[in-house]
């Protein structure tokens, strides 16, 4: 098993139960509401910079004048729209209803604007509330993502409706998912599991590939370069084909295509005194993504592919041979139909295919063979849903929402050296109904859903209400429960490595609360959600073999997650976007009154971009980043509890709009070059400068 490999796995689930010393750095601080001044704090700061705002420009005059580093799509004739298109020929997955759960978003322009040294979408994630990364080294590395302080293996991700993932280590490869792939990104905070499915605990991360520009076509060609020998070139087209003209007959099909090309020599993941020297990790990768769609009267088909190849060079324990090479593969694909039954009713029918594979060369002088794990995923979901609208109660008007959906999973694990006993298979299939009803201001949101794995039933539900006090102001609550199911390794992973599996692992499971506040008004938004989460079964790794340092998974810990998470994002004058957020979190493992590992206790995001319209300079963008992540708890090399410091980080950006067609960007991230873990035993990049020129045509 690679070290990579071996970080995702002990990133999926908590490590071995730490020897901690019951002194005053290993025990829990004061509770969860001595943080509350910061709370209290942080709303006043905001209420006094919404109040002194004034009303934003209109969307053509932001996407022709975008701060800090301005989008090349934010250039031409065809802004990039700020919500997920609906009812179009692409049919992407509707937005998550926000009066149900709280839900975070970046746009395109967002994820060009705070566009960090790491390619992948990782850290981009990590300035939205409640969502914490820690990641193993730089460029390549394996991250984890977790949201509300759960494990990343209890993070459901999407792309394009298509569930992704490890089934080995449960968790998706993050490494492997480019920023420059998707036009959006949402965040649903909370459990999820009743319109999700499995292992939607702390939430899902939904993934929009780049969806067509509407226009005959549009071309972006970028070249791009900065510290440790990095090199990224990217080409985007997309367009739609006219009613007129040659293609006449093709007039309704809209394409979006990508390539991707980044090379780094990477840094030095793993510290001298971890491993007893110093070897770089260099780290290339190489994407495609493709998608078309096809619209006529009253239905549409559409299908997307996004393809990944990377090679990494993780370190070893071995002088003799510092690093050894990994390489990724994974391909996620689907296709979608959508039909109009009736102005309310909708038939929808999707299919997807994701898999993972994993490559490592080996290492002769310890008689490690090259091993290849691959992961498959396929997925069906049918879906009837309809609408009422009219009608009244009370004489009050009423409207209402009826979904009812089945999904079938078929998960598979392909490594032939490793799972002796054959390939690892588990079907899950699930009939799920959301209904939600709206009586004048008061919004009422029931799922229910009935999942069936390997014979195993679970049932989970949400139940959500919502009230507009005025048009601006809405307070929300809700209640859902949510399950994660064991992954392949922690069910039939040979004995290796001081490691067993144990295929009685029940599934875990959460209990979650939410009370919350949102403000939605023309300078921007403001929310606040307060949550307590109950885990139980929550799998660790328990030391089954004293003498020989032997572990196995079992169902023993238990686990209670309280926080408050905190975010504005708006616009401040003519020409600042600002966005905001703070976390606050409590994640309290009950077994031994410790911290969860790798969960910071607070969080805290600030973003500032600036277009120079004053000073005349219409061209010039400038933008910053402060990044804070407070103390956690990790376990270090001989398995004892110890603490991460916390960090401040400092970004930079700048970008240059010659005209309506070439731009010139830059980032500096980490100014200040700090030294800090978000794991054990792994750097994070220092100081790191990345400048990009882009052309539309």
């Amino acid at each position: 098993m690679s070290t990579r490999f071996k970080a995702a796995c002990a990133a999926s689930f908590p490590a071995a139960r730490p020897r901690v010393s019951r002194g005053a750095n290993s025990r829990l601080p004061a509770p969860l509401c001595t943080t509350l001044i910061l709370a209290s704090a942080f709303a006043a700061l905001t209420t006094i910079a919404v109040c002194a705002s004034q009303d934003a420009l209109a969307a053509d005059d932001a996407a022709l004048a975008q701060p800090g580093p301005p989008s090349p799509d934010a250039s031409g004739s065809a802004a990039v729209p700020n919500v997920v298109v609906v009812g179009d020929a692409q049919q992407l997955p509707r937005s998550f209803d926000q009066r149900y759960a709280s839900t975070q978003v970046l746009t395109r322009a967002d994820l060009d604007r705070l566009s960090p040294a790491d390619p992948g979408i990782a850290q981009a994630l990590a300035m939205l509330p409640g969502i914490t990364v820690s990641q193993s080294g730089g460029p390549g590395a394996a991250p984890t993502v977790s949201i509300r302080g759960m494990s990343g293996a209890q993070v459901a991700v999407f792309i394009d409706g298509v569930r992704v993932g490890s089934s080995t280590t449960g968790a998706a490869e993050w490494a492997d998912l480019p920023t420059s792939a998707f036009e959006r990104v949402e965040v649903i905070s909370g459990p999820a599991a009743a319109s999700f499915g499995a292992d939607a605990m702390g939430g899902v991360v939904q993934l929009f590939t780049r969806y067509p520009a509407n226009q005959p076509n549009r071309t972006t060609v970028s070249f791009g370069g900065g510290s440790r020998d990095t090199f990224e070139t990217q080409v985007n087209t997309s367009g739609t084909v006219p009613s007129t003209g040659a293609l006449s007959a093709l007039s309704g099909l809209t394409y979006a295509f990508g390539l991707r090309d980044y090379n780094t020599a990477g840094i030095a993941a793993m510290p001298a005194w971890a491993v007893g020297y110093t070897a770089l990790n260099p780290y290339h990768a190489q994407d495609l993504s493709a998608r078309l769609g096809y619209a006529r009267g009253n239905w549409s088909i559409s299908t997307f592919a996004l393809y990944h190849d990377s090679n990494y060079a993780f370190t070893t324990f071995d002088p003799a041979q510092p690093t050894e090479q990994q390489t990724d593969r994974q391909l996620t694909t689907g296709a979608a139909f959508h039909l109009d039954l009736s102005p309310f009713t909708q038939f929808d029918q999707s299919i997807g295919y994701a898999t993972d594979t994993m490559q490592t060369a080996g290492d002769a002088s310890y008689g490690v063979a090259p091993d290849s794990i691959e992961s498959t995923r396929i997925t069906t979901a049918t879906s009837l849903t309809h609408q009422e609208h009219g009608g009244r109660l009370f004489e009050l008007p009423l409207s209402g929402e009826t979904k009812l959906t089945y999904n079938f999973t078929r998960e598979m694990a392909f490594a032939p050296s490793d799972f002796l006993g054959g390939v690892p298979a588990r079907n899950d299939s699930a009939v799920s109904l959301h209904q939600s009803v709206t009586l004048d201001r008061l919004t009422l949101f029931l799922a229910g859903r009935h999942e069936t794995v390997q014979g195993y039933s679970v049932n989970t539900g949400n139940v959500a209400l919502s009230y507009a006090i005025s048009p601006v102001y809405t307070a929300r609550a809700s209640y859902g429960n949510a399950f994660h199911l064991p992954t392949f390794d922690q069910l039939y992973y040979p004995c290796s490595y001081g490691y067993c599996p144990n295929p009685a692992l029940a599934p875990e499971r959460s209990n979650s609360v939410e009370v919350a506040f949102d403000a939605n008004t023309s300078y921007g938004k403001f929310t606040a959600a307060l949550y307590d989460t109950r885990v139980h079964d929550l799998i660790t790794n328990e030391l089954v073999d004293p003498v020989d340092y032997v572990y196995m998974p079992v169902n023993v810990n238990r686990a209670h997650i309280q926080g408050i998470d905190l975010s504005y994002k708006g616009t401040l004058g003519a020409n600042t976007p600002v966005s905001v957020s703070v976390g606050l979190l409590n994640p309290k493992d009950l077994s031994n009154d410790t911290w969860l590992p790798r969960r910071p206790r607070e969080t805290f995001n600030l973003n500032v971009d600036h277009a120079w319209d004053e000073l005349g300079l219409h061209a010039l963008g400038t933008g910053f980043t402060v990044q804070y992540g407070g103390t956690s708890l990790d376990t270090d090399l001989t398995g004892n509890a110890t603490v991460l410091p916390s960090y401040l980080l400092v970004n930079l950006r700048a970008g240059w709009r010659f005209n309506k067609h070439l731009q010139l960007s830059a980032w500096l991230s980490n100014v200040f070059n700090r030294r800090y873990m978000t794991a054990y035993g792994y750097n994070m990049p220092g100081r790191t400068a990345f400048g990009k020129l882009a052309y539309t045509f």
